[in-house]
């Protein structure tokens, strides 16, 4: 009775997440995160139901097996400043896919030991995407679901695979299920809670637009659209961004490594208060991509210089705090649509 309590209580919840973000699906791409949300809907409901047709049992666990995949995608949008989703990642997907219809189908017990660790992987992978550059992310509205992401989702599904996998082999323990529907209770409350009430336009300032057709282009077109504007700077906002610009002038952008605290200190400013002026002032999302202006500015002034043609291209990009060529190359053609080698040979004709 508490199970089924419970149950009916978290997919309630998840319900009213689903709509609340379906709400915002014309203007922000939402799909990855809603189909986890089904998926674990139907999780939550399937051992509700009884004497269910095979048939139909695969199509209601469809959902369920694209969660690991559709988690992945959801941080990979959340986080990456029009970065692709990589092409060997949509193949890690399909085979996870694969593997699981084939455990589904009873094929071999073989596909269920693959199965797991799989999904495993794919879960790793998009924490591990929650993780990367969460110094460097600039939205702070963002930065606490990123967190939220990681310590809540990341780790209830981490537990969930695990205890399938445990479960499968060992008899489940009494009130195992009631303390898993109760479990999923508290985060889809937490869930609502962020979205409806404590942060209502996290995921709408976080996540990517999506892609207007023609017939909304002409309607957005014909109405005057005029971006918010920011508050006023206070006086010392103003000297910091005077500083900070000077600062950036001089070269300070090409200190390898640089990460925004070390630039705080360097200006004597609270982190806090530097990453709302890059961000809500300056127009920028991520730390690297502010930092990238000035590098790739930089660059471009060198390549096209025929005093600096017989210089090596890694040279350069050392030069202006760059590691290594390969994050160099990617900003490069990010703002040019070409390699800094394509750039430098238009610009200096042989």
């Amino acid at each position: 009775m508490t199970h089924s309590f419970f149950t009916g209580v978290a997919c309630g919840l998840l319900l009213l997440a689903a709509a609340r973000l379906a709400i915002g699906h014309r203007r922000r791409d939402n799909r990855w995160i809603l189909i986890v949300i089904f998926g674990a809907f139907l999780y939550l409901l399937r051992p509700l139901l009884k004497d269910v047709d095979p048939h139909l049992e695969l199509l209601i666990d469809l959902p369920t097996m694209l969660i690991p995949g559709a988690f992945w995608l959801f941080t990979h949008q959340l986080c990456s400043e029009r970065e692709q989703f990589p092409s060997w990642g949509w193949g890690l997907i399909g085979v996870e896919l694969l593997i699981d219809f084939a455990s589904q189908l009873h094929i071999h017990s073989f596909f269920y030991l693959l199965t797991q660790p799989f999904k495993l992987g794919l879960i790793g992978a998009g924490l591990a995407t929650l993780l990367r550059q969460l110094q460097n992310d600039l939205v702070a509205e963002r930065r606490l679901l990123r967190i939220a992401l990681l310590i809540a989702i990341g780790s209830y599904m981490v537990v969930v695979v695990c205890a399938e996998f445990l479960f499968s082999y060992f008899p489940v323990p009494s009130g195992i299920a009631a303390m898993h529907a109760l479990m999923a209770s508290v985060l889809a409350f937490s869930a609502c809670l962020w979205l409806l009430a404590l942060a209502p336009n996290a995921l709408d300032e976080s996540l990517p637009p999506r892609p207007a057709t023609e017939s909304e282009e002409e309607m957005d077109s014909s109405i005057d659209m005029a971006p918010p504007i920011p508050e006023p700077l206070d006086d010392s906002q103003r000297e910091l961004l005077e500083r900070l610009q000077k600062h950036m002038d001089s070269g300070g952008y090409r200190k390898t490594g640089l990460t925004i605290r070390e630039l705080s200190e360097t200006l004597d400013a609270r982190e806090h208060v530097l990453r709302v002026l890059i961000n809500k002032y300056l127009g920028f999302r991520n730390f690297n991509e502010y930092l990238n202006q000035y590098r790739i500015d930089e660059a471009s002034r060198r390549l096209a210089s025929p005093k600096e043609a017989h210089l090596p291209v890694l040279t350069i990009a050392l030069d202006i705090g760059y590691r290594s060529l390969s994050p160099f190359n990617a900003a490069f053609k990010r703002r040019h649509e070409m390699t800094p080698t394509e750039f430098r040979r238009e610009q200096l004709p042989a």
